[in-house]
């Protein structure tokens, strides 16, 4: 019965070890595969908000909200360098990649602004962590 009892414990013990290195290696990797599946390059130090659905007009809409402790002006100035100006306007202290830029509706969108901007991240459950700055703002639509 001894036996029986340490092999449990053991075994509870390593799976949580186990979960905890898998949810240490998620998190960090979370917002970059995100990026990813988007075709848009990550940020370092981001903090993901929610990722939502919307549909509606025969096109489905799928968008994550992110928020950077960064300036909305540091977040353009490297999202310039990584994507050039293929696709970007700008509005006041805010951007916008529409891509691709020859498309007369965008497959998929990356806007970055400032935290008080009014913005769907908003209906996040998750609010923006305290010194954020800036959101990122994710769409694809389909």
């Amino acid at each position: 019965m001894k036996f029986l009892t340490l092999v449990t414990i053991i075994l509870m013990l390593g799976f949580g070890a186990f979960c905890s290195r898998q949810s240490i290696g998620t998190s960090s990797d979370s917002s970059e595969s995100i990026f990813k599946s988007y075709d848009f390059p990550s940020h370092p130090n981001l903090t993901h908000l929610c990722q939502k659905h919307v549909s509606g007009s025969g096109r489905e809409t799928t968008w994550d909200a992110f928020a950077s402790a960064a300036s909305p002006s540091e977040l353009l100035d490297y999202y310039h360098q990584k994507m050039g100006d293929d696709g970007f306007t700008k509005e006041g202290e805010d951007g916008t990649w529409r891509l691709p830029a020859s498309a007369p509706q965008p497959n998929r969108v990356l806007d970055i602004m400032a935290v008080g901007t009014a913005n769907p991240s908003r209906d996040c459950e998750k609010a923006p962590p305290s010194g954020s700055r800036a959101i990122i703002m994710l769409s694809r639509m389909q």
